[in-house]
């Protein structure tokens, strides 16, 4: 068996996250699962994985070896943190040289379809047919983002092998560059009409790709994000009300509603944790310390730790996008209620948290997100937090890493068979 991922540890992103949990549940049902991806950062620890899970490193081009090299030759320490090889910026945008690197990245994936990370698949082809020549793998998991994985899949075709398209995000999306918009489309259409199979992480994306592309819904597997073994911790002491939000604010996910919310509501805190926040935030921030308090980027295990020490968790939904962000599903294992600002109606967070009664969903409106901190405060405060929903394994045990794996299983196995 073989999985295609760009992104893999020691890169942090969502998508290293669902390659590492795909790769060791999938390597209890199979002989060997080889991996595919960008070479490693320096330094950087890697994660323990089974042993009959080998990863194959191919160069991610001259541009990130580049950085890779600086890495190293400071101490090999930066990696994903500061945004160096995995196609994000963190703490060290914060100075002039980590600036200049991602003002140099964002101009290359303006020039470069689909982006920059494009530049690694010339290596990746090239490790890629000494490992078919090498191994035969019986099927092939092709994961994207990005989309330079996708660029594989002729190889992977020429060489008898079959493969399911994990589309993650559709290729053609609300942020696509205009410039690359025929080209996306083109490729979207290759990559549905060439697969044995393709997964989506919502129902509202699956529908999407079905109607653009005329096959069945049904013939669309869903494999959401989801969440891993976490030790949960007692709910925080104290009578104000400490708010968690982990991840990215991209500019399809604004924080202005919240954050003036927040700053409206006595007895609030937020936390946030994650890398390049808008300078509204950092504004937000350093206007109202008490109120909005920001905790860098963080490694994934501390911020898994960081979830479980809040009383809410909030998470921040997309606009003109059918996609819901995956963190919502990932706070599922902190056990912690969760307060979801709704951008779009069609966001399918609503509906998930109504599902399986873990939280709220409220408009992106200072006083409808206000009016229900308030809530959530009194709550609080009269000993009924936890009470007001349901916070056991049960209602989502569906997104756990382990249930999806085993789906994505089964529909790699009927594709092999």
């Amino acid at each position: 068996m073989l999985v295609v991922a760009h992104d893999f540890p020691p890169v942090r992103s969502p998508q290293s996250i669902r390659a590492l949990a795909f790769a060791r549940r999938l390597a209890a049902g199979a002989a060997e699962v080889h991996v595919l991806t960008r070479t490693a950062l320096p330094g950087l620890s890697l994660p323990t994985l089974p042993d009959n899970v080998r990863v194959h490193r191919a160069s991610p081009g001259a541009f990130e070896s580049l950085l890779d090299r600086l890495v190293a030759r400071r101490g090999g320490h930066a990696g994903a943190g500061d945004g160096v090889g995995d196609g994000s910026a963190g703490p060290a945008a914060l100075n002039w040289k980590g600036r200049a690197v991602a003002l140099a990245r964002r101009a290359i994936d303006q020039l470069r379809f689909p982006d920059g990370r494009a530049a690694w698949v010339p290596a990746a082809r090239r490790e890629l047919a000494a490992l078919c020549r090498a191994s035969r793998p019986d099927v092939a998991l092709l994961m994207h983002e990005p989309a330079a994985c996708l660029l594989l899949a002729e190889p992977l075709s020429a060489a008898g092998v079959p493969w399911l398209a994990d589309l993650a995000d559709p290729v053609l999306a609300p942020y696509t560059p205009r410039q690359f918009r025929r080209a996306a489309a083109r490729l979207e259409a290759r990559v549905v009409a060439g697969a044995a199979a393709v997964a989506a992480t919502n129902a509202a994306t699956a529908e999407l790709l079905s109607s653009r592309h005329g096959i069945a819904r049904d013939a669309i597997t869903v494999l959401p994000q989801g969440f891993g073994d976490a030790a949960v911790a007692p709910m925080p002491a104290g009578d104000g009300l400490q708010l968690v939000y982990t991840g990215r604010f991209y500019p399809f996910r604004d924080p202005a509603a919240l954050l003036a919310a927040v700053v409206a509501t006595p007895g609030v805190r937020l936390l946030l944790a994650g890398p390049e926040m808008p300078a509204e935030v950092l504004a937000a921030a350093r206007a109202h310390p008490g109120a909005i308090v920001l905790a860098g980027e963080l490694p994934h295990e501390a911020t898994l730790a960081l979830q479980t020490r809040a009383d809410v968790l909030v998470g921040v939904g997309n606009a003109g996008t059918a996609q819901s962000p995956g963190k919502l599903q990932e706070y599922f294992g902190a056990a912690r209620p969760i307060l979801h600002v709704v951008h779009d109606a069609a966001d399918p967070a609503p509906a998930l948290l109504a599902r399986t009664r873990r939280g709220l969903a409220v408009p992106a409106e200072p006083a409808a997100i206000g009016a229900a901190l308030q809530d959530l405060l009194r709550a609080k405060r009269e000993g009924g937090l936890a009470a007001r929903f349901d916070l056991g394994d049960e209602a989502v045990a569906d997104f756990h890493w382990d249930a999806i794996s085993d789906r994505l299983a089964a529909r790699l196995a009927a594709i092999a068979g």
